[in-house]
């Protein structure tokens, strides 16, 4: 009976073991997959007012700051989070740059929706300075949006895990674009 539940206990030690190194292992979304009916872009189908999603997650333009070659994709204005709720005001076919912090290691990305007369021109994440080549460092997510059409524009961000509900405590971006 001893030896029964010693080869009992030392299997449990085992599947604890091979548990714990599975949990620590890498997992999650590697920033390549496309996911159920999000788009990317900003195609239209019909509803000229619909919020069209864009999916960061896809993005292939990510340069890492600590190689001395990064470029700056920035154009025209640029709006970081402190313009949360403003409102800017552009001419048809001018740029702007929407600007936000983000900590891609640690799941949390921003996924930014567009309204129809707003298309992106470039797509960037740029990763802090890293003298000391630390794991996770948090950087910057740059998105170069042109004005398409006339009107009441306006970009709606929300900065969450993909893979976590939505329970209304995520942080928010919403910014207003008069396009003239």
């Amino acid at each position: 009976m001893k030896k029964v539940l010693k080869a009992i206990a030392v299997l449990f030690v085992i599947a604890a073991v091979v548990f714990a190194a599975g949990c620590a292992g890498k997992t999650g979304n590697t920033g390549n997959e496309t996911q159920g009916n999000e788009t990317q872009g900003n195609e239209t189908q019909g509803n000229t007012d619909q919020l069209q999603p864009v999916n960061p997650e896809t993005s292939a333009n990510v340069t890492d700051n600590t190689t001395g070659a990064n470029k700056t994709i920035a154009q025209g204005q640029i709006v970081t989070e402190a313009d949360n709720g403003k409102t800017i005001s552009l001419k048809k076919g001018e740029n702007f740059t929407v600007s936000l912090r983000e900590d891609p290691s640690a799941g949390y990305l921003w996924k930014l929706n567009l309204s129809s007369g707003l298309s992106i021109l470039d797509d960037e994440y740029i990763e802090g300075l890293n003298p000391e080549n630390l794991t996770g460092v948090p950087g910057t997510h740059l998105w170069v949006i042109e004005a398409t059409a006339p009107g009441s524009q306006k970009v709606n961000g929300i900065y969450r895990r993909s893979w976590e509900n939505i329970t209304g405590t995520e942080e928010k971006f919403t910014l207003s674009v008069e396009v003239g």
